[in-house]
């Protein structure tokens, strides 16, 4: 019998409640952009501030609404956006466009909440351009973005480390300047604990799926790692998230899982195809094949031990290592933000080809998976298809692995027949080297 997250409702009530404080506020300094920034900066201005981020607010609004969510992408395509740029980049602009915003709880407002500033990394050229235009079409929203270098072992680099630092340390006095707030030292290191604290819990959970069967399928991960992305610089967060971590143990302790029936473990790398096209997820949930892990929920809100003696390991970093930092002054805690961000897998693979290859090796060894499955997004530069159609020529050689192009949620890019019939591809492939069949 399929277990039930006890936690799971304190989990969306979080997400909504963001969004909803956000979307309604009537004071308050609201910010804008993207989850991937280190958020505990924002966090000094006060205990009224308010964030949403553009990528976990597009994907929360194309898996609520998905008609709002094709609506609006179209309206940001006849605004002036190509056909292939990122779908969420054109969702949230979208938004903006039409004068309305959606939110997890249900409800779309009418009227398009203007943010105060916008705090943003270049992750990619289109995240450069896409709060750019967001800026442009609200009147000159003022914005700051921090080039994110990495790759490899970034984090360990002091030069980059330093590189990265210096920008936070700029982007906190442009932050006191263009909000005239002064910049509380105490609620910052605060938020820099919590947020450090949250990207290392998720990593424990994430490393839980190892065990047999694994607790947790790719469709609750998706759910689950939204808060961390939302906001995770509250005491809140680390509640929910070290709460949830003691109710996955209990699960591999009882040997339970949200999804019991896994004849098929699968490694995924793609980002979240479940939002416009589920029928992939179907076909193997009907073959009694899960995704126990992946790249996008994992990678992009929780933070692992990385690489260690030359070689990607996933398992997790004790979560008693955070309350030992020292954050005592300012550049402490901003070094050891820089430090925690360039160490996200996602920004390790985006950055390096080698680190890519390395974590999808360990993810099939530590993960115990019978298959591979790589769904390169068409719209978005991170997720690079070329980097993807590499590894399947690395590794279909030595475990079950399939290729389709997918998107992040604009079916219209998607050869959607051809990608059923490689993953009906795929369950065959991995029943017969169950069977000690050729691949």
């Amino acid at each position: 019998m399929a277990y039930t997250l006890k936690i799971w409702g304190e989990f969306k009530n979080y997400q909504s409640a963001c969004y909803r404080n956000y979307a309604y506020a009537s004071e308050g300094l609201r910010c804008m952009g993207s989850t991937w920034s280190p958020l505990a900066p924002l966090k000094g201005l006060g205990e009224d501030v308010l964030i949403i981020g553009g990528e976990p607010h597009a994907a929360s609004t194309a898996g609520t609404f998905p008609e709002e969510g094709r609506d609006d992408i179209i309206a940001a395509e006849i605004a002036g956006l190509g056909f292939h740029s990122c779908s969420y980049l054109k969702l949230f602009v979208g938004e903006v466009v039409r004068d309305k915003i959606a939110i997890t709880d249900g409800t779309i407002k009418e009227g398009y909440p203007r943010p105060d500033l916008i705090w943003t990394t270049h992750l990619c050229s289109q995240h450069s351009k896409w709060y750019q235009e967001v800026s442009r079409l609200l009147g000159g929203i003022p914005i700051y973005a921090i080039d994110m270098v990495g790759g490899g072992d970034a984090e360990k680099d002091p030069k980059i480390v330093n590189y990265v630092s210096n920008q936070i340390e700029k982007g906190i006095h442009w932050l006191e300047r263009v909000t005239g707030r002064d910049f509380s030292d105490e609620l910052f290191i605060k938020a820099v604990r919590n947020e450090i604290k949250v990207l290392v819990l998720w990593g424990n959970i994430c490393s839980l799926n190892m065990h047999t069967p694994a607790p947790l399928d790719e469709r609750r991960l998706i759910a689950l790692f939204p808060p961390a992305m939302v906001d995770r610089t509250t005491d809140e967060t680390v509640r929910i998230y070290e709460a949830l971590l003691k109710e996955v143990r209990h699960m591999v302790e009882t040997g339970q899982s949200v999804a019991p029936d896994q004849r098929y473990r699968i490694v995924y790398f793609g980002l979240a195809h479940t939002y416009g096209h589920p029928e992939m997820a179907r076909i193997l949930r009907d073959a009694g094949a899960e995704i126990v892990a992946s790249v996008y929920t994992f990678g992009t809100a929780g933070n692992f031990k990385g690489i260690v003696n030359g070689n990607w390991t996933w398992d997790p970093i004790d979560p008693a290592w955070v309350d030992e930092l020292d954050l005592s002054t300012r550049r402490k805690a901003i070094t050891e933000l820089a430090k925690i961000v360039l160490g996200w897998p996602t920004w390790q693979g985006v950055r390096s080809y080698w680190a890519l290859e390395s974590m999808a090796r360990a993810m099939i060894t530590q993960y115990n998976a019978d298959g591979l499955l790589l769904a390169p997004s068409r719209s978005c530069e991170t997720d690079f298809r070329n980097g993807y159609v590499g590894m399947q020529r690395i590794f279909k050689s030595e475990i079950p692995t399939v290729e389709y192009d997918s998107d992040q949620v604009d079916v219209r890019k998607m050869d959607l027949p051809g990608a059923k019939r490689k993953t009906e591809l795929f369950v065959h492939l991995m029943e017969a080297h169950k069977k000690g069949g050729v691949r």
